[in-house]
This record gives C-alpha cells, sequence and structure tokens, in this order.
C-alpha cells in the first residue's frame, strides 16, 4: 500500500506533536496570599517556603509551571475545585477539600493560637473557653476537622478578610482572634503599648502544611514522584532552614514598617529594643522544639 507524501507528512506532524502539546502546559500553582512566612504576596508574586518548595520540586520533575496570584484564600480554594489551579503551595488537610484536593506528606506543623488584646486576657485551657465569646478569622480558613465542627456547633466565629478580623480585635468588636501561630508572632512585632496583643496558651490545635492538587489535574499523576522528592527536602532539613529564612526576611520587613504601627516610633528607643528582645525570646520558645519535630512527622512509608 502506497501513502502519499502529503499523508505521510501529516502522519509525522501528529505524532510529534502530540507528546510535545502535553508536555508544555503550564501547569498553575497558588497559594493562600497572606500566610507568612509559608506564603505570601509580595509586589504582585507569591514568595514564602511554599513556593519555594513547589520550585524546587517542579523545576527538577521537568515540569513546567507558573506560581500566582490568584484572589484571597477562600478564592484561591474555589478555582482549584473549578480546575483554574493546579497545585496549592500552603493547605490544611479535611474532609470538605479531600473531595476534590490530592495531599502530599506534611512539610511544616502549624499551630492555630487564641489571640486577644493585651489586658483582656482570659483563662484558656479547653475549647469550652471560648463559649460565650465572638471570635474573628480568616476568610476560607481551616483549623482541622474537630476544631472546624467544634467552631460551627458551638462557637460565634465572623469568617472575614485578615484586616477586618484584626480591626475587630483592635476596637474591642471581638474578644479572640483565631489566627496561625507563625502569623500571630509576625503581628506582634507590629503592635505594642496600647495596641499590643497576647497570644495564648496552649494552642487550640496543631495542623501540618501540605501541597495540594486538584484531583482533575493532569499533574494529579506526580503526586508519588512529588512525594519521593518533598520527603528529602524535610528530612535533611532543608524545609526548616526555609522557614527560618523567610521568618527573619518578615522580621526585618516588619522593622521597617513598625513606625507606621507603633505610636512610639521611635525605633531606636530602650524600650522598643526590649520589646523586640521579648519577642525573639519568645519566637525562639515557641518554634525551636516545633520545628525540630517537623521531621518526626513524616510516615516511615514515605523513605
Amino acid at each position: 500500500m502506497k501513502y502519499s507524501p502529503l499523508l505521510v507528512s501529516c502522519l509525522i506532524m501528529l505524532f510529534v506533536s502530540a507528546p510535545n502539546s502535553f508536555a508544555t502546559d503550564t501547569l498553575i500553582v497558588s497559594g493562600n496570599p497572606k500566610a507568612p512566612p509559608v506564603v505570601w504576596e509580595e509586589y504582585k508574586k507569591l514568595v514564602g517556603v511554599g513556593p519555594d518548595i513547589a520550585k524546587s520540586i517542579l523545576t527538577e520533575l521537568n515540569i513546567d509551571y507558573d506560581i500566582e496570584v490568584a484572589g484571597d484564600w477562600q478564592q484561591v480554594q474555589e478555582k482549584c475545585k473549578n480546575g483554574e489551579i493546579d497545585m496549592i503551595v500552603s493547605a490544611y488537610k479535611n474532609d470538605e477539600r479531600a473531595a476534590y484536593m490530592d495531599f502530599s506528606l506534611p512539610y511544616l506543623p502549624q499551630p492555630t493560637v487564641i489571640v486577644v488584646e493585651k489586658g483582656k486576657e482570659f483563662p484558656f485551657g479547653r475549647w469550652e473557653s471560648l463559649i460565650g465569646k465572638q471570635g474573628v478569622s480568616n476568610i476560607g480558613e481551616s483549623y482541622g476537622q474537630k476544631f472546624d465542627a467544634f467552631i460551627q456547633e458551638k462557637l460565634s466565629v465572623q469568617y472575614l478578610t485578615f484586616e477586618r478580623a484584626v480591626e475587630m480585635l483592635n476596637r474591642g468588636e471581638a474578644d479572640y482572634l483565631i489566627v496561625d501561630l507563625y502569623t500571630a508572632l509576625i503581628y506582634s512585632r507590629l503592635l505594642r503599648g496600647e495596641d499590643a496583643i497576647t497570644i495564648l496558651d496552649p494552642p487550640v490545635t496543631t495542623q501540618s502544611f501540605h501541597l495540594s492538587i486538584g484531583k482533575n489535574s493532569p499533574m494529579a499523576v506526580q503526586m508519588p514522584a512529588i512525594n519521593k522528592k518533598l520527603y528529602r527536602l524535610v528530612n535533611d532539613g532543608t524545609v526548616e532552614k526555609l522557614f527560618y529564612k523567610h521568618f527573619e526576611s518578615w522580621k526585618n520587613l516588619i522593622a521597617k514598617r513598625s513606625k507606621y504601627f507603633n505610636k512610639d516610633s521611635d525605633l531606636r528607643s530602650e524600650g522598643n529594643d526590649a520589646y523586640l528582645k521579648d519577642q525573639d525570646a519568645d519566637e525562639k520558645e515557641r518554634l525551636g522544639s516545633l520545628l525540630m519535630k517537623s521531621r518526626e512527622g513524616l510516615p516511615p512509608s514515605a523513605e
């Protein structure tokens, strides 16, 4: 059987171009734009521990990707559900999200804490201590299956933009703020004097950050390979180093911004130096053992 030159050319073009068209698909990566130091928006780009991890893994796997700011945290999750985003770099795992996303190994633990205005502390040892009080939290947040259910059944909590939630706390319109520890530590560096806050102990819960991939994404088949590389990054201390790198970057940024938040704008005052030393000590105590334990949380099967 003979084939015309035109037909042969078409067949060659078909077989050559088909695999390449898949290979050049650019996968979209995003995350919560206000969760420093894990991920945040800076100059219209997402930076932080999560984006750095994604870049390292996807580059090593030769996967084309773009890391994009895709709206607030709620919008990012909705876009992943709708297939507009392939990977999220900073997600806690719960049943609702697991319906449309696959989750990687955990790469960083994150306690959730209760923050109050300084001088308005109350005894806190159980979740029930929050009953009857008005709480606020960032829109789109989840704090684990059990605490999410407790909030829905027993507590009065408004989910707002982070800025609005902080404003309500500062104006006395809310009794407490539910927030991730890392964000709370950074936020506390901004405020002192009349505006200071207190982080109550113990944490209400501790969750872990995961990379997550939409179940309908072509990237979903790569999860075993992603987990293998993620395990190495956690186990060899790379993730811990990235954490401290971005946490220090945020502390430096906060130092520059503090004069806009503090009523006492003299950043070189002895009082401010003492305050920042106290903050450093608190951070060291809270973060040191927590990050060391992050490697222990990896399942043996990951090896």
